[in-house]
């Protein structure tokens, strides 16, 4: 069997679940460095072909990305998506579907002989004896992307930085931090500028690598066998291998309010309250938001400009910025959020795993830093 590629492109990457502000963030990113950097590249970006709301045109404007609209739940949609596709990015939903579309998305790879894959994870997926249901979904996804493919990458990141946002109104409003944990527990929040930019970096760096290997002509028809042998192992370096991603430093909970307020200078407290009383604030947001500018239903990461504004980061600003950074979460995204603050109750997340700086070079972003530049959103309203 043997596949004639393109003229223009000799490889291509797909990326699941651009509907949705994380997975359109990285596509819009990694579209650029690849239209720079390895222009043989063509990105295929899958989106749900309900999603109707869902604006796709920051990703139009590359002339490297090929939108493939599908439907997670009808195999040959997602096989046609697939046909010639050397590796994938798999962005798991924020939806009780996750694990279901997710066993779906790699049975279709499996079928067009994709070997290759890079999975976004959480911290805790290893972990199958606690009981935080949605973490526990990214630890059968695992499972499945061992099963399904001979070459992998697993990705599994800490809290974001930019979660913390979501607190901002009852900062604003009651000068109070409310957390499901206690004062004293540690964590190692992630910017989700350096996570985007890890999963360009190790891209980038597999794509140039293959070219190295003379597999970047043009008009030839390649065996599918060899090809994807050969250009589905990130490079060889990260085969197979399992990362964590965490932030540079760990700060207690406690410590994270304090920095709040030498950042504001103002006192906000924090105060401990119960997972159920938690989840009614994080529902209230829902409930409040008005804006049909938002895709609240996708809605997993706030980027705004001033988060994605920095060095190369600033093809993210003119594609991804927010008037409002008060997000409104889905019921599968605020139960994720309140499962990841009880692992850090657990004591499960309060470490730095260094692996951040083993692939970016540098050790990520401190918490304070982004801290510094949101504390106006943070500010009591008069």
């Amino acid at each position: 069997m043997s596949y004639i590629l393109p003229s223009s492109h000799s490889k291509k990457i797909a990326i699941t679940n651009v509907d949705s502000w994380l997975g359109c963030c990285i596509a819009v990113h990694l579209a650029d460095k690849l239209e720079k950097k390895c222009p043989n590249v063509q990105m295929v970006a899958l989106a749900c072909k309900d999603n109707t709301h869902a604006d796709l045109d920051k990703l139009k404007k590359f002339k490297n990305v090929h939108i493939q609209k599908v439907d997670y739940n009808e195999e040959k949609s997602l096989e046609k998506a697939f046909s010639g596709v050397n590796c994938s990015i798999l962005i798991p939903e924020m939806s009780e579907n996750r694990v279901k579309h997710a066993k779906n998305v790699l049975c279709a790879m499996k079928k067009e002989k994709v070997k290759g894959c890079l999975l976004l994870s959480v911290v805790g997926a290893e972990n199958k004896d606690h009981h935080l249901k949605e973490i526990m979904t990214f630890h059968e996804i695992e499972l499945l992307v061992k099963e399904h493919c001979s070459c992998y990458l697993i990705l599994r990141k800490s809290i974001l930085n930019q979660c913390f946002l979501l607190w901002s109104r009852i900062v604003q409003e009651k000068g109070e931090f409310p957390m499901s944990c206690t004062a004293e527990c540690q964590m190692g929040p992630l910017d989700a500028c350096d996570l985007v930019c890890a999963i360009e970096t190790i891209i980038v760096d597999h794509c140039r690598h293959d070219d190295k290997g003379g597999h970047h002509d043009v008009e030839v028809a390649l065996d599918v066998e060899s090809i994807h042998d050969d250009l589905s192992a990130f490079g060889g370096v990260h085969k197979n291998k399992t990362y964590t991603l965490t932030g540079p430093h760990k700060i207690t909970t406690q410590g994270l309010v304090q920095a709040l307020n030498e950042e504001t200078g103002q006192r906000v407290q924090f105060k401990q309250v119960s997972r159920e009383e938690l989840k009614k604030y994080f529902e209230s947001l829902k409930r409040e938001h008005r804006s049909q500018d938002l895709n609240i239903d996708r809605c997993h990461e706030i980027m705004t400009r001033e988060s994605l504004a920095s060095g190369e980061n600033g093809i993210l600003a003119e594609y991804l910025y927010l008037d409002h950074h008060h997000m409104a979460p889905n019921e599968s995204t605020i139960n994720m959020l309140l499962d990841e603050l009880e692992l850090i109750k657990k004591g499960d997340a309060g470490f730095v795993s260094g692996d951040l700086e083993k692939v970016l070079g540098h050790p990520g972003k401190p918490v304070k830093d982004f801290l510094r530049k949101y504390k106006d959103e943070f500010r009591h309203r008069v």
